[in-house]
C-alpha cells in the first residue's frame, strides 16, 4: 500500500501538460502532418465544385441534393484524413523518442513513465482535435458557400418575377436550404468522429508501447480500424459462439460512431444516443490507456 501511495503522490498534471504541449508542437511541425492536413483542406474545399456533377441545378431539389453531396463528401474526407492523422501522428511518438534517445533524458528527470505516456497521448489527442476543428471550419465554409449560392439564386428569381413572384414558395425554399446548411446533427457527427479518432490514437499508442517499428504500429492500427467497422456484423453472424464474442469484445465497434448516413438522410440523431456512444468510447479509451500504461511501465528501455 505504501509503495502504491508513494507512486501517486508525485504524479503531476503540470508535467503531463508540458509533455502534451511539446508533443503537439513537434507533431504540427512534421512534414507528413502538414501534407495530410493541407491535402484534406484542399479536398474539402473542392466539395462545392465536385457537387455540380451528377445533380445539376434543377431547382430546389437539385440544390438540396448537392448540399447532401457536400456533407457526405466532407464528412468522408474528415473521417479518412482524421484517421490517418490519428494513426500516423501517434505511431511515431515513442519510436522517435527511442531513436533520438530523448526519452532517457526526459525519464532521468523527475518525470514518471505514466506522466510521459499520458502526456504523449494527450498531445496526440490535441493534435487530432486541432485537425478536426480546422477541417470542420473548412467544411462549414464549403457548405455555407454552396448554400449562399442557392439562396442568391432564389432571391434573383424573386426579383426577376417582380409582382408575379411566389413569395411563400420562395420563403419555403429559403428555409429548407438554410435548414440543410445549419444542420445541428453535423455537430453530433463531428463530436462522435472525434471520440472515435481519440480512441484510435489510444489504440495506436498501446501498440507502440511494445513495438519499436512505426510501420508495424501503423499497420496494426489500420488493421484494428478496419476490423472495428466489421465488428457489428461479425457479432450478429457469430452471436452463438462464446469464444467469438469474447474475441470480438476486445475490438471496439467503431461503426457505432459513424452517423454520417443518418445526417445525409435527414434522420434525427438523439443526444441520448450520442451520450451512450461517447460513454462506450470513454470506457474503451480508459481500458486501452490502462493497458498501455501497464505494458510501458514494465518495458525495458
Amino acid at each position: 500500500m505504501s509503495g502504491a501511495r508513494q507512486e501517486w503522490v508525485g504524479f503531476s498534471l503540470r508535467r503531463v501538460w508540458a509533455i502534451a504541449v511539446n508533443t503537439l508542437t513537434e507533431s504540427v511541425r512534421q512534414k507528413v502532418y502538414l501534407v495530410l492536413i493541407l491535402f484534406a483542406l484542399v479536398l474539402i474545399a473542392s466539395a462545392s465544385f465536385f457537387s455540380q456533377f451528377g445533380f445539376g441545378d434543377a431547382g430546389e431539389q437539385g440544390a438540396l441534393e448537392q448540399l447532401k453531396f457536400v456533407k457526405d463528401f466532407c464528412l468522408g474526407a474528415i473521417s479518412v484524413f482524421g484517421m490517418l492523422i490519428a494513426i500516423v501522428g501517434t505511431a511515431q511518438l515513442i519510436p522517435n523518442e527511442l531513436e533520438q534517445r530523448t526519452i532517457y533524458t526526459i525519464l532521468s528527470k523527475p518525470v514518471r513513465r505514466c506522466e510521459f505516456l499520458f502526456g504523449k497521448y494527450l498531445g496526440s489527442a490535441l493534435l487530432v482535435l486541432v485537425s478536426l476543428l480546422v477541417m470542420s471550419v473548412m467544411f462549414g465554409a464549403a457548405l455555407k458557400f454552396k448554400g449562399d449560392n442557392y439562396l442568391r439564386v432564389v432571391r434573383e428569381t424573386v426579383e426577376r418575377a417582380g409582382e408575379n413572384a411566389n413569395l411563400e414558395e420562395a420563403a419555403r425554399q429559403t428555409e429548407r436550404i438554410r435548414a440543410a446548411v445549419l444542420d445541428a446533427d453535423l455537430v453530433k457527427a463531428l463530436l462522435l468522429a472525434y471520440v472515435k479518432l481519440a480512441l484510435l490514437a489510444a489504440i495506436t499508442l498501446l501498440v507502440s508501447t511494445f513495438s519499436t517499428s512505426m510501420v508495424f504500429n501503423v499497420a496494426v492500427a489500420l488493421l484494428i480500424f478496419f476490423s472495428g467497422h466489421l465488428v457489428g456484423a461479425a457479432k450478429e453472424r457469430w452471436a452463438e459462439s462464446g469464444a467469438a464474442r469474447f474475441l470480438l469484445a476486445l475490438v471496439p465497434d467503431l461503426s457505432v460512431f459513424n452517423v454520417a448516413d443518418d445526417v445525409i438522410l435527414g434522420d434525427a440523431i438523439p443526444w441520448g444516443y450520442v451520450a451512450k456512444v461517447m460513454l462506450y468510447g470513454a470506457v474503451y479509451l480508459a481500458a486501452v490507456l490502462a493497458a498501455a500504461q501497464f505494458i510501458f511501465a514494465e518495458r525495458e528501455l
